[in-house]
């Protein structure tokens, strides 16, 4: 249990060499209006509601996918994020703004560290972050519910609302496991467990590579908080949550005008992103079934 005890140093085991994105995070913070402050938990809810504003999209992943046979000029590192928000909109998925949040939040000071999550459909298939304020520990989610840092506990659990309903983070017992659980419409559901400590820099960049080849990248997805709740959209159905509701309908018009009013993206990279999902989705369609023996 030593690796729980709040306020301890991250240590990375057999980390990549890094690059250095100071001067994106600098930039970032003087888009969003954000001065440097002492790192603490209240300015750590700040960062986390300015990072919030990039919506999750996949629109953009699944370009760099049909752009780039090369696994490694893929990854949309901070610098390409940024340039692509400020011009398109655009934000990313859980890999890439996990990574770009992560140079924020240390280029504010704080000791924080990437952490690779289970969902339903594998291991290692989501992202976050852990960050160390004020002598607590507190999960960080840039790419999927979480609006504002929830505090890590040491045992039982943390509990977040928010407009879009209530986050549990639960400790299992006295292990390293937690389980991150939502509760809408009066029904609860895990959406992932994580382990207390970081994922290596080797490990993340691989799973982050790996993604690529999920079955998300047949769908365009694109997520992003509201003033009242989640705004979540999957191919042409869209779904509103607000507190203990949520409501879902086809879009009326077309996706790209769609996507365009509701998240900021451009018309013009929805619909190149469309026009390469639907060559995936064929690809797919077209690919020999594997003979059993």
């Amino acid at each position: 249990m030593n690796n729980l005890v709040c306020g301890g140093k991250w240590g990375y085991a057999g980390d990549m060499r890094e690059i250095d994105y100071s001067d994106v995070a600098r930039d970032f913070l003087r888009l969003v209006g954000i001065a440097p402050a002492r790192p603490d938990e209240a300015f750590l809810g700040r960062l986390a509601r300015a990072f919030g504003k990039l919506p999750y999209e996949n629109l953009t992943k699944i370009l760099r996918a049909a752009l780039h046979d090369d696994p490694e000029r893929r990854l949309r590192t901070p610098d390409i994020i940024l340039a692509e928000h400020i011009d398109l909109g655009a934000g990313g998925t859980c890999f890439s703004l996990t990574n770009f949040f992560e140079q924020v939040v240390r280029f504010a000071g704080y000791d924080v560290a990437p952490v690779l999550c289970d969902r339903s459909y594998g291991a290692d298939t989501h992202c976050a972050l852990m960050v160390n304020a004020n002598g607590k520990r507190f999960l960080l989610d840039p790419g999927y519910l979480l609006e504002a840092p929830i505090e890590v506990p040491i045992s039982g659990e943390s509990v977040q609302k928010s407009p879009s309903g209530k986050v549990r983070l639960v400790r299992l017992g006295e292990s390293s496991q937690l389980m991150l659980i939502t509760e809408r419409d009066g029904k609860a559901k895990i959406r992932y467990r994580l382990r207390d400590f970081p994922a290596s820099r080797e490990r993340f960049r691989r799973r982050w590579i790996d993604s690529f080849d999920w079955a998300m990248m047949r769908h365009m997805c694109a997520s992003r908080q509201t003033a009242d709740g989640q705004l979540y959209v999957r191919d042409g159905l869209m779904r509103v949550v607000r507190g203990d509701s949520s409501s879902q309908e086809r879009m009326k018009s077309g996706f790209a005008d769609e996507i365009e009013k509701c998240f900021g993206i451009e018309r013009r990279l929805v619909s190149l992103a469309h026009d390469a999902v639907k060559k995936i989705q064929l690809q797919k369609i077209q690919q020999p079934a594997v003979q059993q023996v």
